[in-house]
């Protein structure tokens, strides 16, 4: 009996690890999904008033003090231009410019700029590698669950699991402050003689991002459309394993 409920809670743990496996995959897919969408800025654009965010802070830019004059369309082009290059390695951060009231066109990023949109894309290309591990261990996990013939538990049981392991990190992060929580992990994130806090009045970057209100929309629009994800990809898991069974009886 002792050896059965160990076994049981063998199985039990490989599940949840391939539970856990599932929705950091949901994850790197979902951004996969919103990279083209330019992770719905045009939308949030208007939602949570980035147009009146320029136009309160751009003008007290000391040097470039005219973006808040930009059409609305350069803006949605100059973020395309920031997305893009972030998962280019960085490529063509430099040359992103618009164009001002007397035709001339301005470089849109400081150095400082660069350099921390630089050290994103390094993340990112470190997030990449994570993903690929991620996967790797997903599908061994699958074939060793697979081959030993341990039951699935309930998908109801694993897909609650998940939302309440959500629901708890996300009470934690509002406990906490959703912006010490922004701010900790940029800490943790980026190296310490790099900027990467930049104030509205002298970073266009900031301001038309209207950071980091910006990027806690882009992360429930991760969740969500990961959820999806995630729900789609343990029903295929499900089919497989109720497949087997099925072949065995």
């Amino acid at each position: 009996m002792k050896v059965m409920t160990e076994a049981q809670t063998g199985g039990k743990v490989r599940w949840l690890c391939l539970t856990f496996l599932a929705f950091i995959l949901a994850l790197g897919l979902s951004w996969i999904v919103w990279i083209p969408l330019n992770f719905g800025y045009e939308y949030l654009y208007s939602l949570i008033g980035i147009d009146q965010h320029i136009a309160r802070f751009a003008p007290a830019n000391p040097l470039k003090h005219d973006f808040a004059l930009t059409a609305q369309s350069q803006r949605y082009d100059l973020f395309e231009g920031i997305v893009h290059a972030i998962h280019r390695h960085g490529d063509g951060l430099a040359s992103l410019a618009y164009i001002d009231a007397q035709g001339q066109s301005v470089g849109l990023l400081t150095h400082d700029e660069v350099v921390h949109l630089q050290d994103v894309a390094i993340l990112i290309e470190r997030m990449k590698i994570l993903l690929y591990g991620s996967f790797v261990l997903f599908v061994t996990l699958i074939v060793w669950l697979y081959k030993s013939r341990i039951v699935m538990p309930s998908f109801k049981a694993l897909l609650s699991y998940t939302f309440v392991a959500l629901i708890v990190i996300t009470g934690i992060i509002l406990l906490i402050g959703a912006h010490d929580v922004f701010y900790q992990l940029h800490v943790w994130a980026f190296p310490d003689d790099h900027k990467w806090f930049f104030y509205y009045e002298e970073s266009l970057m900031s301001t038309m991002m209207k950071a980091p209100d910006l990027f806690a929309y882009i992360a429930v629009l991760l969740v969500i459309v990961a959820a999806i994800i995630f729900v789609i990809i343990m029903w295929f898991i499900r089919q497989i394993f109720s497949a087997r069974t099925m072949t065995h009886d």
